[in-house]
């Protein structure tokens, strides 16, 4: 399966999951390509993706934002470690649900443990990246960031 391919489906799945776990009305807009060198963060989650695809799943937000998603999940706000916890934990339902979106796709998939990143983070690029902006409805802006390494 050619990388455009293996980037349709892997889309095509963090939509999946997006729409699926989030409880408010979520927007995608149209996938860009990112090219500069490092990348900014504010508040994220990292997490490979190993199997017949490698790749880097980021997706970053802001602080508030990931308050109100999970008040909107849960019923109730946390900040500190626990909003910690829960970014990673969020990460890992999205990446969860494209592990079986893929399957569903023949593409068999797994995830590393998330990595959470906190306040300012700078990362290096190393292979094209596409960013994924997404809406949800009384939460905030979250982009989706995706690299998938040449085979």
């Amino acid at each position: 399966m050619s990388i455009s391919a293996q980037y349709q489906v892997l889309f095509n799945g963090i939509i999946h999951a997006f729409k699926e776990i989030s409880p408010k009305q979520v927007t995608i807009q149209s996938p860009s390509s990112f090219t500069a060198p490092n990348m900014h963060l504010e508040y994220s989650v990292l997490i490979n993706v190993i199997g017949d695809v490698k790749a880097r799943m980021i997706i970053d937000s802001n602080h508030n934002s990931f308050q109100k998603l999970c008040e909107s999940l849960y019923g109730f706000q946390i900040d500190g470690e626990l909003l910690e916890s829960f970014v990673g934990e969020f990460g890992n339902m999205i990446a969860g649900k494209l592990c079986i979106y893929s399957a569903e796709h023949n593409i068999q998939l797994d995830i590393t443990t998330p990595t959470v990143m906190v306040s300012e983070t700078h990362l290096p690029i190393s292979t094209q990246t596409f960013t994924l902006p997404i809406s949800m409805e009384e939460i905030g802006h979250v982009t989706m960031l995706l690299s998938i390494e040449a085979s």
